[in-house]
């Protein structure tokens, strides 16, 4: 039985990078490239028409640019998510904005392509919510429940709920191997 391939599609209007991208992708078997696209115009059809669950796209291109691409990909309420790949770090705020699932500077290392591809097969498994994501990220900073509403602004016995289902979906016992669990998958 053959495990589901993550679909990815890369969008780089410089043909140098769309290559390199290409062979660190290939590196990962759980991969599945669907195709490079070099024209940003002509990039939000094809992820809309093959629905990949993963985008590598620059930022700067000629056109259209990877913000606006992220916008119109965003708008369709695909489950896509978008990973930024960039020269410059100026963009990185608008990015996490636009909803970036990671960012990453030109020239991509296959170390920080490795972290990203295992934060998103650990998002997968898990399936865990944006709130269940916060929660950790708080329990992680070692706040508790009370702590935690307060910042969230929910109430204590929901903080708790959430942190029952969070160990139920990672398989975890306590909060001390979800922290473990978390650190591991890059979650926080």
């Amino acid at each position: 039985m053959s495990k589901v391939k993550i679909k990815t599609i890369v969008v780089d209007n410089e043909a140098r990078a769309l290559n390199r991208m290409k062979l660190l992708l290939s590196h990962f078997e759980e991969l599945e490239l669907l195709e490079c696209i070099d024209d940003a115009n002509k990039a939000v059809d094809k992820v809309l028409r093959l629905q990949p669950d993963l985008v590598f796209m620059d930022i700067e291109m000629p056109g259209k640019s990877g913000l606006e691409l992220a916008e119109d990909i965003n708008k369709n309420y695909l489950d896509t998510k978008i990973v930024f790949v960039s020269a410059y770090d100026h963009y990185a705020i608008k990015a996490i904005k636009n909803s970036a699932f990671d960012y990453l500077l030109k020239p991509v290392s296959i170390d920080e392509l490795k972290t990203t591809i295992e934060r998103y097969k650990a998002k997968l498994q898990t399936n865990l919510t944006k709130r269940e994501f916060e929660i950790i990220r708080l329990i992680g900073k070692g706040l508790n429940s009370k702590a935690i509403g307060e910042a969230l602004f929910i109430s204590r016995h929901t903080v708790d709920t959430y942190r029952r289902t969070i160990l139920e979906k990672t398989g975890c016992i306590n909060s001390a191997e979800l922290i473990s669990y978390a650190t591991k998958n890059n979650l926080i």
